[in-house]
C-alpha cells in the first residue's frame, strides 16, 4: 500500500478492525442497564418483541448504509449518502445531527463509565468537580489515542471488543443454566400490556447507534467498495444476537422486580450465583468494556465533521489532517472540547439523570439521520430507471421504505419532549448552514472573478 499524502486519511483499518468498530461502537454502555431499564418500563413479552422489532428495523437500515457504502466509499457516510441524493442543506443538516448527536452521545459513554467506577470509588458520585476531573481524563486520554492513528484506536477497540464478547458469553452461560421460566410470565400483564412495545423500543434502539460506523469511516478501510457492507452486516449481526440472548437469560435469571430493582443487573445476576467477587469483576469489565466504545465514537464523531469540513459545510479547519498520523485531528479536538463543556453542564444533575438526558437527545439527534439515509437508498437507485409503477417501485424497494417506516415509529415511540429537543437541535444549525453557504459563495467568487486581484 502506497504512503498517504500528509493531507490525506491512511486505509489502516481491514475487515477485522472495521467488524471490530461496528460491534464495539454499538455494544457498550446501553446494554449493561438496559435489562433494568427495560424491567421497569415493559413486560417481558413487550421486550422481546421490542428487540425483534428493533433488530429487524435496524438490520433493514444496516443494508441501506451498505449498499450505499459500497457505492459512495468516502468517510462521512449518511452525510455523503444524503448530500449526493438530496443535495448541500439536506447533506448539512444530516451532518449536523449526526456531529452533535455523536459528541453529545460520547458524553453518555463517559457518565456511564463513571457511573460504574463510582462502585469502586463513590466519591465519584458525592464529588462533581471529582467526577468531573475524572470523566475529563477519560475523554482527553482516548481522543489522544485517535489522534495518534487510526489503525491504533482500531487495535485497541478490537481487543476490547473481543473481551466484550467473551464476557457476555460467559454472563449467558452462567444465566442460561439458571433459567426460569417463570420468571417471563405472564408475558403481557395488564399494566404493561402490547401498548409498552414502542416505549420499550424507544430504549432498545439505543443499543443499535453505532451500525452506521463502518460507512463513516469508510476513507480509512481498506478495499472499502468489499469491506464496508462486509463489515456493517458482520458487525451489526454479532451485536444483535447477542443483545437478544443477554437480555432474554437475564429475564429468566431474576424476577421481574429484582430486575427492575437493579443498578447493575448483569453484575447482580453473576454475583446471585457465583458470589460477590466475580459481580465485582464483571463491573470492572463493563468498564473496560464502555471504554472500547468511548474509542470507536471518538473516531465516527471527528469522520463526519472532517467530511463536511472537506466540502465547506462545515468550517475547513475540521478537515484539516495530522501531517504524521494522517488523523484528522482539528475535529477530533473541537469535538471533544465540547464534549468536556457538556460534561461541566452536567455534573449540576446526578449521574442518573444526565445519563439519561444525553442518552435520549443523541439517540434523536441519529433517526433522521438513519431516515434520510433510507430515503437516499431510494433516489439514488430511482436516477437509473425510466419508468416505474407505484406496484414495482414498492416491491423493488421494500427494505428501504420499511428501514424508512421503522425510522418514523421509533421517533414517535421516543416521546413528544424528545422529538422536542431534536427539532430544536435541527433548527440550530440552519443559521450556522445559511452563514457557511455565503461564505463558501463569496469565496468561489472571489476565485472566477479576474478583477479580484486587481
Amino acid at each position: 500500500m502506497s504512503k498517504p499524502s500528509s493531507k490525506t486519511l491512511y486505509q489502516g483499518l481491514g475487515i477485522v478492525l472495521a467488524t471490530a468498530l461496528v460491534t464495539g461502537n454499538m455494544m457498550g454502555s446501553g446494554i449493561f442497564m438496559l435489562p433494568a431499564t427495560l424491567a421497569q418500563k415493559s413486560s417481558p413479552g413487550a421486550i422481546l418483541l421490542a428487540w425483534i422489532l428493533t433488530g429487524a428495523g435496524s438490520l433493514l437500515l444496516a443494508l441501506s448504509f451498505a449498499k450505499l457504502g459500497t457505492r459512495y466509499p468516502r468517510s462521512g457516510g449518511p452525510y455523503e449518502f444524503s448530500r449526493q441524493a438530496f443535495g448541500g442543506f439536506t447533506g448539512f443538516l444530516n451532518a449536523w445531527l449526526y456531529w452533535n448527536g455523536s459528541w453529545i452521545g460520547n458524553v453518555a459513554v463517559i457518565l456511564a463509565i463513571a457511573s460504574y467506577t463510582s462502585s469502586f470509588w463513590p466519591a465519584l458520585q458525592t464529588s462533581h468537580w471529582l467526577g468531573f476531573l475524572f470523566t475529563s481524563s477519560i475523554l482527553w486520554i482516548f481522543t489522544i489515542i485517535n489522534l495518534l492513528g487510526v489503525r491504533l484506536a482500531g487495535k485497541v477497540q478490537t481487543v476490547i471488543t473481543i473481551f466484550e464478547v467473551l464476557l457476555f458469553l460467559g454472563f449467558i452461560a452462567v444465566a442460561s443454566i439458571h433459567f426460569n421460566a417463570n420468571n417471563l410470565l405472564p408475558l403481557f400483564p395488564v399494566h404493561k400490556g402490547l401498548s409498552t412495545t414502542s416505549n420499550a423500543a424507544s430504549y432498545t434502539l439505543w443499543a443499535f447507534i453505532g451500525l452506521e460506523s463502518a460507512t463513516v469511516a469508510a476513507g480509512e478501510i481498506r478495499n472499502p467498495k468489499k469491506n464496508v457492507a462486509r463489515s456493517t452486516i458482520a458487525g451489526i449481526a454479532i451485536a444483535t444476537l447477542l443483545y437478544m440472548a443477554i437480555n432474554l437469560f437475564a429475564m429468566g435469571a431474576m424476577n421481574e422486580t429484582q430486575l427492575a430493582n437493579s443498578s447493575a443487573p448483569i453484575a447482580d445476576i453473576m454475583e446471585k450465583f457465583l458470589g460477590h467477587t466475580v459481580g465485582e469483576i464483571i463491573t470492572f469489565g463493563a468498564i473496560i468494556s464502555v471504554l472500547g466504545t468511548t474509542v470507536g465514537w471518538l473516531l465516527s464523531t471527528a469522520r463526519v465533521a472532517y467530511a463536511a469540513g472537506e466540502d465547506g459545510v462545515f468550517p475547513k479547519i475540521f478537515a484539516k489532517v495530522h501531517p504524521t498520523f494522517h488523523t484528522p485531528y482539528m475535529a477530533l479536538i473541537i469535538g471533544s472540547l465540547l464534549a468536556n463543556l457538556l460534561l461541566l453542564m452536567n455534573y449540576t444533575k446526578s449521574l442518573s439523570s444526565a445519563f439519561n438526558f444525553v442518552t435520549l437527545l443523541a439517540t434523536l439527534s441519529y433517526l433522521p439521520v438513519y431516515a434520510f439515509t433510507a430515503a437516499s437508498e431510494i433516489m439514488l437507485a430511482q436516477r437509473t430507471q425510466q419508468k416505474i409503477k407505484i406496484g414495482g417501485f414498492i416491491l423493488r424497494f421494500a427494505a428501504p421504505l420499511l428501514a424508512f417506516i421503522y425510522t418514523i415509529w421509533a421517533i414517535y415511540g421516543s416521546g413528544a419532549q424528545t422529538v422536542m429537543y431534536g427539532f430544536l437541535l435541527m433548527l440550530s444549525g440552519v443559521p450556522f448552514y445559511l452563514y457557511m453557504n455565503r461564505k463558501q459563495a463569496s469565496f468561489n467568487q472571489e476565485n472566477t472573478n479576474p478583477l479580484a486581484d486587481l
